[in-house]
């Protein structure tokens, strides 16, 4: 078997380039080689593969047999190297079938994806998006083995090599059905103490922030919370605030389109909202990588304000 260690591959450069021109002249002129070290490249050709591979002729350097044999292994080789080298230094998103594969909740997919997925189809429309559902420490280990490009979301704990990149002001609200008697001449703390609440507890714990809030309000005051209903998936949300009594807090951006759809009311909290920021994630093993920079490039585009 062939040891490709005791050959210097930049031989197979001059190789190529003899083969091609047909002349060692040439061929020094298309490397910005000079002629000594084009006749001391064939000189280690010929010894390493034990035959003259290029004959002198009045038309030119004359392939041997053998040289025809490796003519066309040696010129998809160092086509194949340079395609290589070329795409580790750059992306045509438009051309490329990559998979890219992003970590976030199914509310923040409600909101984020429609505009992600249609500048997909504009920029890269051979190119796929997949959607993980996990929880937080799940993704963490997911996108330092790779298998998971992005994380967009709140990631306090995230600890080891890991870069992030503020994308947004995630604020809160209160939503209830049209009508509902305790947002008549707007909502008190008094009257959001007394109700009846659904809360939201998606694997991926992206809600505990504003719970955290809101019990802490409740202890603040004495009360107990009457928590009714739990929600582990946005899915159904609207139905159920619209046909109950219940209140939920949910984040501005998700009011605003449940609102607009004219079955649930939005109103501000009766206290302070907090604001958390929305970032995006990834591991550093992918940090340099140029199909991942343009899909990082792309998220910060849409979303960053």
């Amino acid at each position: 078997m062939e040891n490709l260690s005791q050959l210097d591959l930049n031989l197979l450069l001059v190789f190529n380039a003899v083969m091609h021109q047909r002349s060692a002249t040439l061929a020094g002129e298309e490397l910005e080689m000079s002629q000594s070290a084009i006749s001391n490249a064939l000189r280690r050709l010929r010894a390493h593969f034990g035959d003259p591979l290029f004959i002198r002729t009045p038309q030119g350097m004359a392939p041997t047999l053998m040289a025809e044999r490796l003519a066309e292994p040696i010129q998809e080789a160092l086509a194949g190297l340079r395609q290589a080298l070329q795409s580790a230094h750059a992306f045509e998103p438009r051309s490329s079938r990559r998979l890219f594969r992003i970590f976030m909740s199914d509310v923040g997919q409600m909101l984020l994806m429609p505009r992600l997925a249609t500048a997909f189809q504009e920029l890269a429309p051979e190119a796929s998006l997949r959607v993980a559902h996990v929880d937080r420490r799940a993704a963490q280990q997911l996108m330092a083995d790779g298998a998971l490009d992005i994380a967009i979301g709140t990631f306090p704990d995230l600890q080891g090599a890991f870069h992030r990149q503020r994308l947004l002001a995630k604020t809160y609200c209160v939503i209830a059905r049209r009508g509902h008697p305790a947002l008549q001449g707007g909502l008190t703390l008094e009257r959001f103490l007394e109700q009846r609440h659904a809360v939201f507890h998606p694997p991926a714990n992206s809600h505990d922030d504003i719970e955290n809030v809101v019990n802490s309000v409740f202890q603040a005051h004495g009360r107990r919370r009457h928590v009714a209903l739990e929600f582990a998936h946005g899915l159904g949300i609207e139905e159920v605030i619209a046909s109950t009594e219940l209140l939920m807090c949910v984040p501005e951006r998700l009011a605003a389109g449940l609102q607009a759809r004219g079955r649930v009311q939005m109103v501000p909290l009766p206290f302070a909202s907090p604001s958390i920021e929305v970032a995006q994630f990834w591991h550093h093993r992918f940090h340099g990588d140029p199909g991942h920079r343009w899909l990082r490039s792309l998220v910060f585009r849409m979303y960053a304000g």
